[in-house]
């Protein structure tokens, strides 16, 4: 992919992470707001994906590797959010109709605007899955592609994570802002490659641009790190933004797509936020893509 195609393609992504997957469900924050439909809800919600599946954007997922996958529910109006349930039941199958994970699951959504549900799950092969979102009323069917390791050049859990240099206060690289939170956030004092090769304690790097996302949800993960790293002094926590230079960028005001920062063309990631937990001794604990709330990130964090 072309660094053309790669500059306008996380765009899209990022519409399928949030804006386009989750219908701009992660925060209303401009002066216009869609007409409420007068429609009854779905007696059987459906499932919003807040990840690429694959379809249209490159899927992140491969086989033998533990992924995590992530929904909304919409009732036929808008995206369920103080109606959305506190339990719902979600399974994975594979693609010969073999049952992988799921079950009951928590609504999860400590310190973001949107309710989801998240299933963790280990895919056998590579193909094609299928999560299907049941009540009494009936299902709902998601599919999504699993790919062979390879194949997807975002990290994985259980592989090293790939050294690349991010902005710093000391060296910014042409980064700015270095951070687009209204505030900056404090987690440029370090970079990633020199954390990882510090070796001395984990490493938690969150990609996420607050001020440019196209959901509201880059802007509460950041804010949700700040709290979290109020308490945990035994961890190097690095940020990257996604963008070079937002501001000044023709092609991100067009819509054709900014200049991305080193680490996200590294990664080659169609989609943010991103956040990785790795171990002092640089293997990724964890990965959690597009949406995460509180308790999501205390889990992985206290996995390290």
């Amino acid at each position: 992919m072309g660094d053309l195609d790669r500059r306008t393609f996380i765009i899209g992504a990022a519409g399928i992470a949030g804006a386009g997957a989750l219908l701009g469900a992660c925060g209303d924050d401009g002066d216009s707001a869609p007409t409420a439909s007068t429609a009854p809800p779905l007696a059987t919600p459906f499932l919003v994906q807040s990840f690429p599946d694959g379809r249209v954007a490159p899927s992140p997922f491969v086989h033998s590797v533990e992924q995590r996958v992530a929904y909304a529910l919409h009732d036929g109006n808008d995206i369920m959010r103080a109606t959305a349930p506190e339990r719902a039941v979600l399974e994975i199958f594979d693609q010969q109709g073999a049952l992988i994970a799921g079950g009951e699951t928590i609504r999860r959504d400590v310190g973001v605007p949107t309710p989801y549900y998240a299933v963790s799950f280990v895919p056998p092969a590579a193909g094609l899955y299928r999560t299907v979102f049941t009540n009494d009323a009936g299902s709902n069917v998601h599919e999504f592609v699993v790919l062979e390791p390879g194949e997807t050049t975002v990290p994985q859990p259980g592989d090293p994570l790939p050294a690349i240099h991010t902005a710093t206060v000391a060296d910014a690289r042409g980064v700015t802002p270095l951070c687009t939170r209204i505030d900056p956030c404090p987690f440029h004092e370090t970079d990633l490659v020199d954390a990882l090769e510090a070796g001395d304690r984990p490493v938690v790097l969150s990609i996420a641009t607050p001020g440019f996302c196209q959901t509201a949800i880059c802007g509460p993960v950041i804010e949700l790190l700040i709290e979290a790293a109020a308490t945990r002094d035994d961890l190097h926590i690095v940020h990257a933004e996604v963008y070079v230079d937002p501001n000044n960028d023709e092609g991100l005001a067009s819509g054709r797509g900014g200049e991305l920062t080193e680490v996200v063309d590294a990664y080659g990631l169609p989609y943010e936020p991103v956040l990785f937990v790795v171990g002092a001794d640089g293997i990724i604990r964890r990965r959690l893509d597009a949406v995460y709330d509180g308790s999501e990130l205390a889990e992985a964090l206290a996995g390290v």
